[in-house]
């Protein structure tokens, strides 16, 4: 039997990531604050649950310096958390990409090192494991500064930059942590689709195959498909983006590592684009390295906007648990069974 469970009410949600804390509570990290986003108003707040999801904290901020903030992944690794952050200026501009950690369970956070060295703008988003390596993957836009001085200079978003790719490749750690390096190569989807220019959030996810490669799953916004794009090398290197047969309406996806070896996907699969489409949440699960789905499930149909599962796969009970935001501004909690 499923659990489904509305656990905040805001006037902006966006990104609920669902994780279990080094103290066995659930958490949900989601950005909230102001009405839209990008906003100077916009905030990370943490809920907690000490009951597997039965009841749930009231929303508290993990950092404030006045700037608008996200978190594009939360990450759990020998008793610590790790919050993969972006700070702006309410417009995606004077952006910088760091590190929020937690060594009480998520009680309190620090600021640590930036993660991201360079200019490009960065989201860093769910992590793997390969061996005693991290591999994490990114999405980031090489924006140059004389872009961004003409967007501030006429009062527009960083949506409106004139680039031409949405670059995706990974941030990788041998040394749990400590240090960081990118990917030599990036599997880049162009910002445009039949020659019209269109921004891409690309938020891509990734699960380690059966043979050993890294498989990267993307959103393509204007395709109603996903892309692929695998490596061969840890992360090192990623092949040109293909599109599979995977329908999405301009939606992030989520896999997932089973206990069996078997990956799931959360996604919402209709090819036609939009919003509107979002009303559909599935759980898919392949044994074939993602060529194939032999189980697929409808988990929700709301009638409004599904979007952005993120959670994982619970070895406690065989559960799968995730987090998503309906409409914007509903949070709500899942717990669903594998049959």
């Amino acid at each position: 039997m499923d659990i489904i469970k509305m656990v905040l009410r805001e006037s902006l949600s966006c990104e609920a990531i669902l994780r279990r804390a080094p103290d066995g509570d659930l958490i949900i990290l989601s950005q909230c604050g102001g009405t839209n986003e990008p906003q100077k108003e916009n905030r990370v707040v943490l809920l907690r649950s000490s009951d597997n999801g039965k009841t749930w904290s009231k929303p508290t901020k993990i950092y404030d310096d006045g700037r608008a903030l996200y978190v594009s992944e939360v990450f759990v690794a020998d008793g610590e958390i790790w919050a993969f952050a972006l700070a702006h200026d309410g417009d995606f501009l004077g952006w910088e990409t760091f590190l929020l950690k937690s060594f009480d369970s998520g009680y309190t956070w620090q600021k640590c090192e930036s993660v991201w060295k360079d200019r490009a703008f960065c989201f860093i988003r769910g992590g793997i494991r390969v061996g005693d390596t991290l591999v994490f993957p990114t999405q980031y836009y090489e924006v140059p500064d004389a872009e961004c001085r003409r967007l501030k200079e006429k009062g527009e978003l960083l949506l409106s930059a004139e680039i031409p790719f949405v670059k995706n490749g990974a941030l990788i750690s041998k040394d749990g942590g400590k240090s960081f390096y990118r990917s030599r190569t990036t599997a880049d989807l162009p910002m445009a689709i039949d020659g019209k220019r269109l921004w891409k959030w690309s938020e891509p996810t990734l699960a380690r195959l059966p043979d050993g490669k890294i498989v990267m799953l993307m959103r393509a916004d204007g395709e109603g498909f996903l892309y692929r794009s695998e490596s061969a090398d840890g992360g090192e290197s990623w092949s040109a983006p293909q599109k599979t047969g995977i329908p999405n309406p301009n939606n992030k996806p989520k896999l997932l590592h089973l206990a069996d070896g078997r990956i799931a996907l959360l996604n919402t699969p209709d090819k036609r684009i939009g919003f509107n489409y979002r009303t559909c949440l599935s759980l898919w699960i392949s044994g074939d390295g993602l060529k194939t789905f032999a189980y697929k499930r409808e988990l929700l149909r709301f009638p409004g906007w599904l979007s952005y599962p993120d959670g994982f796969y619970d070895e406690r009970d065989g559960r799968i648990k995730f987090a998503f935001e309906l409409n914007r501004h509903d949070v709500y909690f899942v717990d669903c069974a594998i049959e």
